[in-house]
């Protein structure tokens, strides 16, 4: 027997059976309810410009492990809803929380479903109901979606391929005062689209594809809006009528989408991010076989020291009332008596046997992040962010000297005190890169 043939018969021996299941919900908000993303729009939503989804995909390996993967069209995963979601999975479905992985596509037409105890953006707290009133409703849909994915498993055959896109461009341009918040063509991207196909007799049933660019491509409105994620997720199930197809947002808080701010532009990213799938799909890549492993592990999040009462109480006086920051971690100090300096970060590995590793990291993570782990490895790894919970931007290092908008500014918006420490990147790489391990990856190192 040649080594050829010894190979093939070895992997079709070892081949894992799956099942796999699919669902969709739609969780367009019924009425006006204030739009997440950015932050000059003080005025509740007018209308419906396409209909944001929850899509899952249940995978089930020959020895009865599970995962269920979900994307969902919001801009991100508050940790009360993650924890609920869990906990109800939990009951309802016998899922642990590592069986469980929650994306964010992260766009920017999507509800404002957080309570502004600190008066933030709605300064008359009019969106305080009606966010409370969509939050109990997502948590439906999403539990919901994850036990109609679980129900509907049937036997099906899994591959990996991946495609290349290229509309995604860094977003911070060095200058003379600083790192501008400005396309930069010669800054680090990632045109890698990962995807994960699920066919049975030969017809695609489950697509799960990635890519790293930030759903900012339409045009700054009222309206709810999937951005090119939902274009590119609704051309793939025209392509493949009997697919459901789940996006799962990248490592793009620093990737910006090129050109935007048109609907047209949309329209063009989301189908060039639906051709580099189809390209993908059609050449056919590996199969993948497991055996399905799931783990998570909690490493923290630690930010500097944040000025102390009396500092920020001359802040918000020097500035009539409107520093945010200020006001915020007043609020904070005034109902909890102190401002927390560490959080817990949820690091999630999925892996199919040596055959593929998915990676899932909470909140905005740059690019560099899925660099340093997928080069640490030796096999196919995906890295995704925005998943389970996290509403802040996880810079590099490198970030953190450079300074600018990810890094230094943006924070004061969510509920973190202060830029986070220079030991953070190495903390969550250590941390993800042993959870791969883990689940069936390989370090380079090692097979040095």
């Amino acid at each position: 027997m040649t080594p050829n043939d010894g190979s093939d018969t070895e992997t079709e021996q070892n081949r894992t059976e799956w099942r796999i299941g699919t669902a969709t919900r739609v969780i367009t908000p019924e009425r006006p309810i204030l739009l997440s993303g950015y932050g000059d729009r003080t005025e509740p939503s007018t209308g419906t410009a396409m209909e944001l989804h929850a899509k899952a995909v249940a995978l089930e390996d020959e020895k009865g492990s599970v995962a269920v993967i979900v994307g969902v069209d919001v801009l991100g995963v508050t940790r009360d809803l993650h924890a609920a979601v869990v906990r109800r999975c939990r009951q309802e479905y016998g899922l642990e929380s590592a069986e469980l992985l929650v994306n964010a596509s992260h766009t920017h037409h999507g509800p404002e479903y957080r309570v502004d105890d600190s008066r933030l953006w709605d300064t008359a707290g009019t969106n305080d109901q009606r966010a409370r009133e969509y939050r109990e409703r997502l948590e439906d849909e999403i539990v919901d979606v994850v036990g109609a994915a679980l129900e509907a498993r049937s036997d099906a055959d899994l591959r990996y391929s991946h495609g290349r896109c290229g509309f995604g461009m860094n977003r911070r341009r060095p200058g003379p005062d600083g790192f501008d918040l400005a396309s930069y063509p010669d800054g680090v991207v990632d045109t890698d689209v990962p995807v994960l196909v699920a066919t049975s007799d030969d017809t695609v049933r489950a697509i799960l594809f990635g890519y790293a660019c930030h759903p900012t491509s339409h045009p700054k409105m009222r309206e709810f809006h999937p951005d090119w994620p939902g274009v590119a997720t609704a051309a793939l199930e025209e392509r493949f009528p009997d697919a459901t197809a789940v996006f799962l947002q990248g490592c793009a808080a620093d990737q910006n989408p090129v050109p935007r701010r048109k609907r047209e532009q949309t329209v063009q990213h989301g189908q060039t991010a639906a051709n580099a799938v189809e390209a993908a799909i059609g050449a056919r890549g590996k199969p993948v076989r497991g055996p399905l492993r799931t783990l998570t592990e909690e490493t923290t999040l630690e930010f500097e020291e944040q000025p102390d009462r009396a500092e920020l109480e001359r802040r918000l006086a020097d500035a009539d009332g409107e520093d945010k920051y200020a006001r915020r971690l007043l609020d904070v100090l005034d109902r909890e008596g102190e401002i927390r300096t560490a959080f817990p970060y949820l690091v999630q590995a999925i892996g199919f046997g040596s055959d593929l590793t998915l990676v899932s990291l909470p909140g905005e993570v740059p690019v560099r992040y899925a660099h340093r782990i997928t080069d640490a490895l030796a096999g196919d790894t995906w890295v995704a962010a925005y998943s389970n919970h996290g509403y802040v931007y996880v810079p590099t290092d490198r970030q953190l000297y450079e300074g600018g908008y990810e890094p230094t500014w943006v924070f004061i918006y969510w509920d973190y005190p202060a830029p986070v420490k220079p030991s953070t990147e190495d903390r969550i790489a250590e941390t993800a890169l042993a959870l791969a391990q883990r689940a069936g990856a390989t370090r380079r190192d090692e097979r040095e």
